[in-house]
């Protein structure tokens, strides 16, 4: 019973970075103003590390069953969701969500969807599944490289692994300085590997680590001080440098623990609970909630209707406007989320469970 009062505890916590982490990146996407530079300091490695944080020593032992899983909560979403943006292209080009440039031919539709089988999206509305693309293969490679290193002592292998960790992580940043890609993602994936690395290591050493106001108002106050020396551009491989990195992305993980940790102790809230069960749901369909705001802004101050394929957002609107963006953003994918997983329980009949248990697995873990 202690056990599973643990686990719930433990969901909760994550739920709510996970929460926190889709609510930066809807701040750093609707261009608010000093707080979007704040989150881009840290937001993508902490999501890294929630990944980290949930895995387990089994998969270790079996890297079978990881990919598997892998396969069907992050791999097979990314298909569907990619594919589904590629079928609609030349529709949202008709009705000027995109612009008339972005019509596809056949052959162009076809090269898409290998690019997508390939973890290589290009559609417009799927641009934020670069991440799924990277947060797969880091998971994975972390996967197969405790797998090869299982078979010596546990004392070597723990020296091993960090070694061979912060190895990849300098060799990433090298081939970044070199402009070397591997794959459009997988030299980025040798970055934000040691993110996925600090969250096992947290979860292993969680009862030892301290969690207090004193360490997170310093490092709300490192990563204040950060913002005035620039901030890291991860997709576009441009990190600062080494130590800047991990500097920001470790302070901002902890600060969202501290939060996370003390709102968890104080309210359970299940509406930023369920919120952080979908963000998949979130990183996939907000930019397409996006063109909700921008007709609204069309209607409320008589702008041209090209508008709408203003991408992500209408830059002219007002810093007050943003915040719409990002209740937009969290709000719309996360109905249709809840409506989808009610047909999905009517068509299988399904009765009796939650809507989250219908899920095949909790996204980003």
């Amino acid at each position: 019973m202690n056990n599973q009062l643990e686990e719930k505890k433990e969901i909760w916590f994550m739920n709510y970075m996970k929460f926190f982490g889709v609510f930066y990146l809807l701040i750093y996407h609707s261009a608010i103003k000093q707080l979007n530079i704040f989150v881009i300091l840290f937001f993508l490695q902490m999501f890294i590390f929630i990944s980290g944080y949930f895995y387990k020593d089994k998969y270790t032992q079996n890297p079978g069953l990881f990919i598997k899983k892998r396969i069907r909560s992050l791999y097979l979403p990314f298909i569907i969701y990619c594919s589904l943006f590629l079928f609609l292209n030349n529709f949202f080009v008709d009705i000027k969500v995109y612009k008339p440039g972005m019509l596809l031919n056949n052959e162009m539709m076809w090269d898409q969807f290998l690019s997508i089988l390939k973890l290589r999206p290009r559609q417009q509305m799927a641009g934020a599944m670069w991440f799924v693309s990277s947060l797969l293969i880091t998971s994975t490679l972390f996967c197969l490289l405790s797998f090869i290193l299982k078979f010596i002592s546990k004392k070597q292998r723990t020296y091993l692994l960090f070694f061979c960790i912060a190895a990849i992580f300098m060799s990433g940043i090298h081939l970044s300085v070199l402009k070397i890609q591997i794959h459009p993602y997988i030299d980025i994936s040798f970055v934000l590997l040691i993110f996925f690395y600090g969250g096992y290591l947290f979860k292993k050493n969680e009862d030892k680590i301290p969690i207090n106001i004193y360490l997170a108002v310093t490092s709300f106050l490192m990563l204040r001080i950060c913002m005035e020396f620039g901030f890291p551009q991860i997709p576009a491989r441009r990190y600062i440098n080494p130590p800047f990195l991990l500097m920001t992305g470790f302070a901002g993980i902890y600060l969202n623990i501290y939060i996370s940790k003390k709102l968890a102790e104080f309210k359970k809230i299940k509406l930023l609970n369920y919120i952080g069960q979908n963000t998949l749901a979130i990183l996939a369909l907000h930019f397409l909630s996006f063109k909700v705001i921008n007709l609204l802004a069309i209607y409320c101050f008589n702008l041209p209707f090209d508008q709408l394929a203003s991408f992500p957002i209408i830059k002219s609107t007002s810093q007050y406007w943003r915040w719409l963006y990002v209740l937009a953003g969290l709000s719309i994918p996360v109905v249709l989320k809840s409506i989808f997983n009610l047909a999905y329980i009517r068509v299988v009949n399904i009765r009796g469970q939650r809507i989250e248990d219908v899920e095949n697995y909790n996204e980003f873990q």
